[in-house]
């Protein structure tokens, strides 16, 4: 019975850490803008009504 207490701790535990991954990608997903992308990633040089807007 100790075994199978073990395993369900370690399986929540798991689960846990996967959901939270899972949690924060999505959420870095979400919300990412493309002017983000264009004002760091790409260098571009933005208008000011563009960095002002989120979508």
């Amino acid at each position: 019975m100790a075994e199978a207490a073990h395993l369900v701790v370690w399986l929540v535990g798991l689960f846990g850490i996967v959901g939270t991954v899972c949690l924060c990608v999505a959420k870095m997903v979400i919300n990412d803008t493309i002017a983000y992308d264009e004002a760091f990633v790409w260098k571009r040089k933005l208008p000011p009504e563009a960095k002002a807007s989120k979508r």
